[in-house]
């Protein structure tokens, strides 16, 4: 599934919020997110919901984990980032 970055919607296969699972001593919320891509195939969309600071740190994991981030809405303060998993299926 190819997803356009010119602004049309993207279609997230699955939802997760995370904005209750911040803190920056245990990042928690990285441990969610990588256990529902595990669960997800090659090329799906995520879509996690957090905050501004959570933004940063799961920007850094995804390039990490060589997924990619197609997409980041930010609605005042409550941030959407669509990522596509990557990796092998």
């Amino acid at each position: 599934m190819r997803v356009s970055l010119s602004g049309d919607p993207v279609v997230a296969h699955r939802v997760l919020n995370v904005t209750d699972y911040f803190n920056p001593i245990d990042c928690r919320s990285l441990g969610i997110i990588r256990t529902t891509l595990m669960e997800m195939r090659k090329g799906e969309i995520l879509q996690v919901m957090g905050n501004r600071f959570q933004q940063r740190e799961i920007a850094a994991w995804t390039r990490k984990f060589s997924h990619r981030i197609v997409k980041i809405e930010d609605d005042d303060g409550l941030v959407k980032i669509y990522i596509e998993k990557g990796g092998p299926e």
